[in-house]
């Protein structure tokens, strides 16, 4: 190739990657014109090929969305004519926000649209006054973990998810009890906070089986998932644990890996970690 073809192929290549950023809109969601549909659409896509492939219907999906507290104002989206190419889907709740999740459609990768979303957020999160925007990120992707110490973001703490196949389901030192005792109980001997989709406020309206030890109680969720646990000693927590497996498989996702009680407690039964995450934190200034 000749040195004019050569600039000439650089031009139209500069030119097709300026009139492609152009025609891609980054907006909140509330303002994109879209609807669920649309995101959902892009959020199979986006995780097609992620570490742990996320696949919900579209119920499963927007009931995840509106456990967490999906705020269309402050979630951003990149469109590209009338499609979501990529998004981060953020969640309030009084002073801090939380990034459900995000992603980038496979063959629009490689333009910085997940850092646009990302300093989008960021910033209508500060003109609204909110102090801190947390997350999760897996270990392994090292990608979006670099781009979130980019953006400010530091690592606050471990988290461990588990699948355990109990090998003695046991209630007999436990009784079902309701929501809110159990999860009073619980915040009174948990030594960490859950994480945000684990959280009491994510829980109400739930379906939950809420179970009540002289020393604790544990809050499982559908398919078997131990949203809070916490007794005041570990034989309690052994109780809960084969109360909990009553129900069938559980899964523990989001364990504060600083909780060695609990960690040994598991692994001593047979539980698998099938994913370690980073839970990050941004703290903002006050700019409203």
């Amino acid at each position: 190739m000749c040195a004019e073809q050569k600039n000439r192929s650089l031009r139209l290549c500069a030119s097709w990657s300026y009139e492609s950023t152009k025609m891609t809109r980054i907006v909140s969601f509330s303002g994109s014109g879209l609807d669920l549909g649309a995101l959902h659409c892009a959020m199979l896509v986006a995780f097609s090929d992620y570490i742990v492939p996320l696949q919900p219907d579209a119920d499963t999906f927007k009931a995840a969305l509106s456990s967490r507290g999906f705020d269309p104002e402050a979630s951003f989206v990149a469109v590209d004519d009338d499609e979501v190419i990529g998004f981060w889907n953020v969640a309030t709740r009084n002073t801090k926000r939380y990034l459900i999740g995000s992603g980038t459609r496979i063959g629009h990768r490689g333009r910085g649209l997940a850092s646009r979303l990302g300093m989008a957020a960021i910033r209508a999160a500060e003109n609204a006054g909110i102090e801190n925007f947390w997350l999760e990120v897996i270990e392994g992707n090292t990608g979006a973990e670099r781009l979130y110490r980019k953006m400010g973001f530091g690592v606050t703490r471990k988290l461990d998810c588990y699948r355990l196949d109990h090998p003695s389901p046991d209630r007999s030192s436990c009784e079902l009890s309701d929501f809110g005792t159990v999860a009073n109980v619980i915040q009174r001997y948990s030594t960490w906070k859950p994480s945000w989709q684990n959280a009491t406020e994510s829980l109400y309206g739930a379906q939950l089986t809420p179970f009540l030890h002289g020393k604790g109680g544990v809050i499982i969720g559908a398919g078997g998932l131990v949203h809070q646990i916490a007794a005041s000693e570990p034989s309690a927590l052994e109780d809960l644990l084969a109360a909990a497996a009553t129900v069938g498989s559980l899964t523990l996702v989001n364990v504060d890996s600083a909780d060695n009680a609990l960690c040994s407690l598991v692994q001593k039964l047979g539980a698998h970690r099938f994913i370690v995450q980073s839970e990050m934190c941004l703290s903002l200034p006050n700019v409203s």
